[in-house]
């Protein structure tokens, strides 16, 4: 990852923790459960289950920015995902405080990014936050909500096994590495590798 990212504990997942729990779902194999994730898990899960109890701290957003400052990308959620509506407002805030960041927030949580445009409108989400409807199968398609259709800002990220269903991932070919690419940060239809 060629930047900081923000992690939270899987076992605080909503849609994916139902998920994980239905075999072949992309949840069931979630990476962030295994590898270094797993190797490491007495140093990592505390510290994600204490940024998970941040996120109500009235300090959390100013607290955000300052830990983004001026870098020029900045990842959500390598592992877990959205937890409340105040929860996405919280990351609106963070990112419209930090205008020179471009974000990327993958998300399983589609009922909370509707609820956000429900309550502020279809240009609430910043010019520089690209939302991926992340899918919930492999080789399954991402189907757009009706009310998130046309949204700025939103986009989705497919998962293949063979057959890439919108731009693959280049990062299998890159020793697993992003490198210069910086397609997940831009609007376009991303399709990782099974993995």
């Amino acid at each position: 990852m060629p930047c900081k990212s923000y992690s939270l504990p899987t076992e605080a997942c909503i849609t994916g923790f139902k998920m994980s729990q239905i075999e072949g779902s992309i949840c069931s194999l979630c990476y962030a459960n295994n590898g270094f994730y797993k190797v490491y898990e007495n140093t990592i899960k505390p510290a994600q289950f204490a940024r998970l109890d941040s996120i109500d701290s009235d300090y959390w957003v100013s607290g955000m920015v300052a830990h983004i400052g001026n870098d020029a990308f900045f990842r959500w959620h390598d592992s877990g995902d959205l937890q409340s509506l105040t929860h996405l407002e919280k990351i609106v805030t963070v990112c419209a405080a930090t205008p020179g960041t471009k974000h990327w927030l993958p998300t399983r949580e589609y009922g909370i990014i509707k609820a956000l445009i429900a309550k502020h409108g279809k240009n609430s989400i910043p010019g520089n936050l690209t939302v991926r409807l992340s899918a919930m199968y492999p080789d399954k398609p991402v189907t757009v909500p009706v009310s998130l259709q046309g949204v700025p800002g939103v986009t989705v990220s497919n998962v293949h096994t063979e057959k890439p269903i919108g731009e693959s991932c280049k990062a299998p070919t890159q020793n697993g590495e992003c490198k210069d690419c910086r397609l997940c940060w831009s609007e376009a239809v991303v399709s990782y590798a099974l993995h």
